[in-house]
């Protein structure tokens, strides 16, 4: 059961990439929140390189339809912040980018 709920956060969240270093979560869910809500913002560290490279996202939607709205729109214009365009891409978040992502039930290692 707790796999299953596990999916259904990856199919509702969004992976954020290239954002400047200098946004701020309120920035983001604002701009995410004219295709529905932000239910969660997680901010993806880089440990491999200085604090001014583009950092990551993942942008946990109320529903999957909104999060498949997300990328579809986002996909086709800029990501205007400040109405200034910033080159950010968007994708459908993966079960790998989640940091807390439970055991996959029958999968036994050892």
């Amino acid at each position: 059961m707790e796999y299953a709920i596990f999916q259904e956060k990856v199919r509702r969240t969004v992976y954020v990439d290239s954002l400047s270093p200098h946004v701020t979560e309120a920035v983001v869910r604002k701009s995410l929140e004219q295709f529905g809500t932000v239910k969660g913002l997680q901010f993806i560290p880089n440990y491999m390189g200085p604090n001014n490279l583009p950092q990551c996202a993942l942008a946990e939607m109320k529903e999957p339809k909104e999060a498949k709205a997300v990328i579809s729109v986002m996909t086709q214009f800029p990501f205007m912040i400040s109405g200034i365009p910033r080159p950010v891409r968007f994708r459908a978040a993966e079960k790998e980018m989640f940091d807390d992502r439970p055991k996959r039930p029958g999968l036994n290692i050892h």
